[in-house]
């Protein structure tokens, strides 16, 4: 695996534009324990947004789906949450790009997404890996790698990002792809979400299935 690197934040029109599934005025109860989901079930744990021409996510066919338009809003990415509260947590779903060179799947955790303060872990189709932090909505130090040639299958992919404390890791088909150790005091418990995006170009649209939150 090549080295890592690291970037500073985005410049102001690359910042995110977050758009979550649950936004209740009063902070859900931290939850105790895990949880499997399939999607096949006609309830949707990340809800749903249509209409607009340039985003959107739901349940579809027996998958998750998040997508967004590049092309109208470059570098951004779309993330839904599930509306609940977590400390340390696990996440693994199976991951398949639909569309987009350049597309980006999301698996989000801990501290506040309304306030725009959480982890962010990123497999790009590309081959590029990704975990960084966001604070009051703009990014701040990502730490990058490449994958070695034949790592991203075809398909299917088994995606998994540790949030432990301030030690923050990244999977990817049963391998240890990317790590960091974060500085200072870790964010406290927060939601987690699934999210498609960030390209410079053209559509990303990613598949998210078979999600299996746990609490080590």
């Amino acid at each position: 695996m090549k080295a890592p690197s690291t970037r500073f934040a985005l410049a102001p029109a690359m910042l995110l534009t977050l758009f979550l599934a649950a936004c209740g005025a009063a902070a859900p109860p931290v939850a105790e324990q895990g949880f499997e989901e399939d999607f096949a079930q006609e309830f949707c744990r990340f809800g749903s947004m249509e209409g607009s021409t340039s985003k959107g996510y739901g349940c579809v066919d027996g998958v998750f789906r998040a997508w967004i338009d590049n092309d109208q809003e470059v570098y951004d990415f779309i993330a839904a949450s599930a509306g609940e509260r977590l400390g340390d947590v696990r996440l693994e779903a199976d991951v398949r790009f639909v569309e987009g060179a350049e597309a980006g799947a999301y698996l989000l955790c801990r501290g506040s997404q309304e306030s725009g303060s959480f982890y962010l872990f990123r497999l790009g189709a590309d081959g590029h890996v990704e975990i960084t932090d966001y604070l009051g909505g703009e990014e701040q130090i990502a730490r990058l790698t490449v994958l070695d040639e034949g790592m991203l299958q075809p398909g299917w992919n088994r995606l998994r990002a540790d949030c432990l404390g301030n030690q923050l890791s990244l999977y990817l088909n049963g391998q240890r792809v990317l790590e960091r150790e974060m500085e200072g005091e870790a964010l406290g418990p927060g939601d987690f979400a699934l999210g498609a995006g960030g390209a410079s170009e053209g559509l990303s649209d990613v598949y998210f299935d078979n999600l299996v939150v746990s609490t080590p």
